[in-house]
């Protein structure tokens, strides 16, 4: 399937324009479309262009400390975090290499549930040690100095770690908001209270089906879904934004699980519905039988793309959307792996995403700063991509395939040939 999109035309000439071809990658089309990838600033302008555009559309969800809330993954308009995250964006067209603005912290792999799609199952490990709470603070400090202004305690279940309010607490919230993705099964009273002192900006509760027996046996613990959406109510009444966390497969999307899912964000009163595309779980990493076709990413994009532009309430945030539609691949954005976020592991290990199991080394032996540079110009993350790797049959041949069954993740990137898998025959 192709199909191309025209952003500027004048006097029926094409200056901007996209085509998406197979693996929804693009290739330009408009006249101008070359200076786009030669001058620098002429790339700049065109991103600050379409991202006044997306936040033009935005909806307001809410004010947090003054400031108007327009996404729950992202800072509030004119706030310390939103400038800085500005400022990234600009050095990273105007430097030639990305300055991340988001980071997503597994604090743990310990976790109740026993979920078929667990991306993390694999890394949980009990020959070392997890971070310890001085370490973790490190990584904090290590991502602030970065440029970090978006932090997700994600796990495993983030609750589960003693320490998490004060590690939330620690999070200089000038700099960097901390948010929170929870199965929801801990957000009892007194944790919820714990959470609003600790100074979370928002949390995303994991539903995986807007039916309760069906969330149940997915995560496989009996009455999950009543204490998570009970959890949720919880923290909107203490004034945290809540979005639900969800993920997109091929044989639920046939059946448009994405559209109830959206009616059920819609019912509880959600300020978000977050919704990742699936990939293969970590314990099954090279079965691609789940992966979204590219007719079904396009669906999605679309149905995500009417409600930004009738800027309905809850947004839904749709990774493919938010990623790679020619509008974001435009306003800077495209992939977020490597590129403006990157995964820290409970053990340390730094990856380019939650999703990308391959390791580029470990803060517990080297300043994350480094190991942010060594990531981003390897030649598997040395550019921007309008599609998601780990959807992508080249660099999957090249990167993950070749992981042996049995291997502890995040891999070693070592230990994998240093190839730039987009050169390499289909």
């Amino acid at each position: 399937m192709e199909r191309e999109q025209i952003f500027w035309k004048l006097f029926g000439r094409k200056l901007i324009s996209f085509k998406r071809l197979e693996d929804d990658e693009l290739i330009g089309t408009g006249l101008l479309n070359p200076l786009l990838d030669k001058f620098r600033l002429f790339r700049l302008f065109t991103m600050i262009y379409f991202q006044s555009k997306f936040y033009k559309n935005y909806s307001t969800l809410g004010r947090w400390k003054g400031k108007i809330v327009t996404n729950t993954y992202a800072p509030p308009i004119g706030s310390f975090p939103m400038l800085r995250a500005l400022k990234n964006l600009v050095k990273s067209n105007l430097i030639g290499h990305p300055f991340p603005v988001a980071m997503t912290f597994a604090v743990t792999y310990r976790c109740q549930c026993k979920c078929v799609h667990c991306s993390a199952s694999s890394h949980l490990r009990k020959d070392i040690p997890e971070l310890t709470t001085e370490e973790a603070k490190r990584v904090i400090d290590e991502s602030q100095k970065l440029g970090v202004t978006i932090l997700a305690f994600t796990g495993g279940e983030p609750l589960l770690r003693e320490d998490i309010f004060e590690l939330i607490s620690y999070v200089n919230k000038r700099k960097a908001l901390p948010i929170m993705f929870t199965n929801g099964l801990l957000l009892t009273d007194e944790n919820v209270e714990k959470l609003v002192d600790a100074g979370l900006y928002s949390i995303f509760v994991s539903i995986d089906s807007p039916s309760p027996e069906e969330h149940n046996r997915l995560r496989g613990m009996p009455g999950i879904f009543e204490t998570a959406v009970n959890g949720l109510q919880k923290m909107k009444s203490k004034g945290v934004f809540v979005g639900l966390s969800s993920y997109a497969t091929r044989s639920a999307t046939i059946n448009g699980m994405y559209k109830k899912m959206y009616k059920l964000a819609k019912k509880l009163g959600t300020k978000n519905l977050m919704l990742f595309d699936g990939v293969p779980p970590a314990y099954n990493l090279k079965d691609t039988s789940e992966i979204l076709t590219q007719e079904q990413r396009e669906e999605i994009r679309n149905y995500c793309a009417e409600i930004f532009k009738e800027k309905k309430i809850p947004p839904f945030s749709y990774q493919s959307w938010i990623e790679t539609s020619m509008q974001s691949y435009l306003g800077g954005m495209g992939c977020l792996a490597a590129n403006i976020q990157y995964y820290v592991s409970a053990y340390g290990d730094v990856a380019p995403c939650d999703f990308t199991p391959l390791s580029f080394g470990n803060i517990r032996t080297e300043p994350l700063k480094k190991i942010w540079m060594r990531m981003v110009r390897h030649p598997a993350f040395n550019h921007r991509t309008p599609f998601c790797r780990m959807q992508h049959s080249k660099f999957r041949h090249c990167y993950i395939d070749p992981i042996p069954d049995n291997a502890t993740l995040p891999y070693n990137i070592n230990k994998l040939p240093i190839v730039d898998y987009r050169k390499m025959r289909k």
